[in-house]
């Protein structure tokens, strides 16, 4: 009985210190908002590729280089691979700031991945502090990175799913998940007791009944098809293409320039391409986050089919130049958005009686399909809307098109569990 006394100590001890901590990051992103609000939309990225490049190659002995990208490819090589004994609080710090500077600038930036990041880096802190027979360092891993991005997200649930599920294509960690839900629980009161509880973004949605679900099935079943084979070109042209930049990039010693070189890139993509779009659209490209998607549900009625098919390209552009020049960004919201986006077109062009249903099924799908989450996709949409009865339709489309979308992750060192000894991987770190 003791034992399991000490792990719900732990685990909220974890949930204590990461709730904290994200706290602290979401305050941080605040600022860099607030700061570059002074600089023109075109220029702040390019300050913020700028500075994530100067950290980068001034603190590289201290692999800083690991604060490049979405954080949830380190995230897989920590726990599948493992990267050795080194000073993980540079990493912590580094990541937490090039994020919040990333997404204040108004670039395409995600906070769950650094979240992941930050928390997993914290677990692996706290177990060389603390020594304990039912908790080894993997788990404190999966715990505070559970904790950190269940918070950011207000979604404690898909938040553990999320890290048990990431690191491999067919299993999930289940031997960490009652401990991860505890902290990731914790974590989020904390968080919300800061910055409100509620979900994570509103959509004025048609209450479907159980008849409206049989007539949807056919329906769902095609858009699950259709985002499915959209996803897999999507992420099979963003692994290509990011792993022949960074190979190119490392044998020519500029590895470190890549946020920089993104980032000026994106400024000149902006001052081209924002003086032609809507106002009210510009945020598509100025700093997205939940309350576009919330702006992108509740407004359709006034965006024309052919407008979303311009803003998904410019989306994907807008993609390629953050996530696919290794700028410090996660990558759940910009999938989300883009999901939200092409579900929308989908709704437009096939279900206009309530086309708002399939931009939010969008955004569970592109999750699920992507990064081979489905579980987790199907989870989150639920806790961000607080609508339940999304359960049934994100289950179909998502599954369908997880299963259309081939069996890699746009972030790549996925694993199939049983290449690996379970042993070993308990032993790794």
């Amino acid at each position: 009985m003791y034992k399991y006394f000490e792990i719900l100590m732990l685990s909220s001890v974890m949930g204590i210190i990461c709730g904290i901590v994200m706290v602290g990051f979401n305050y941080l992103l605040i600022f860099f908002k607030w700061c570059f609000s002074f600089v023109p939309y075109f220029f702040s990225p390019i300050i913020a590729g700028a500075m994530t490049s100067f950290i980068v190659r001034a603190w590289q002995k201290r692999k800083m280089n690991r604060i490049m990208g979405t954080g949830g490819v380190e995230y897989i090589e920590e726990v599948n691979k493992s990267e050795g004994d080194y000073d993980r609080l540079p990493i912590l710090i580094g990541k937490t700031f090039a994020t919040s500077w990333t997404f204040g600038s108004g670039m395409l930036c995600g906070k769950e991945g650094p979240g992941l990041l930050i928390g997993a880096n914290l677990g692996y802190i706290i177990s060389k502090k603390v020594k304990n027979n039912q908790l080894n360092a993997l788990d404190f891993y999966f715990i505070g990175a559970s904790a950190c991005t269940g918070a950011i997200l207000k979604t404690p649930i898909s938040g553990a799913l999320f890290c048990a599920e990431l690191p491999y294509s067919n299993y999930i960690r289940y031997r960490s998940l009652l401990p991860s839900l505890i902290s990731s629980s914790i974590a989020y009161l904390i968080f919300c007791s800061f910055f409100g509880f509620g979900p994570l973004f509103r959509a004025e949605l048609v209450d479907a009944s159980f008849e409206n679900y049989l007539g949807l099935i056919p329906l769902l079943i095609i858009f699950g098809i259709f985002m499915g084979i959209f996803i897999l070109v999507v992420k099979y042209v963003m692994r290509g293409s990011m792993r022949r930049i960074k190979s190119y990039s490392m044998a020519k010693s500029f590895y470190w320039m890549l946020p920089l070189i993104g980032a000026v890139i994106y400024g000149a993509f902006l001052l081209f391409i924002i003086p032609i779009i809507q106002n009210e659209h510009q945020r598509l490209l100025i700093g997205p986050d939940v309350m576009f998607l919330s702006y992108i549900i509740t407004s359709l009625e006034s965006i024309t089919a052919i407008h979303f098919l311009i803003y998904i390209f410019l989306f994907l552009g807008a993609m390629a130049l953050s996530i696919g020049f290794y700028n410090s960004s996660g990558i759940i919201l910009p999938l989300m958005l883009f999901g939200a986006l092409v579900g929308s077109l989908f709704g437009e062009l096939f279900y206009q009686e309530a086309p708002e249903l399939f931009a939010v099924l969008g955004a569970s799908v592109a999750v699920g399909a992507a990064l081979n989450n489905p579980i987790t996709a199907i989870i989150i949409i639920v806790e961000m809307t607080w609508e339940p009865f999304l359960f049934i339709p994100a289950g179909i489309a998502t599954i369908i098109a997880y299963i259309f979308s081939g069996p890699n992750s746009i972030i790549p060192g996925q694993v199939e569990m049983q290449d690996i000894n379970p042993q070993v991987l308990l032993n790794r770190i």
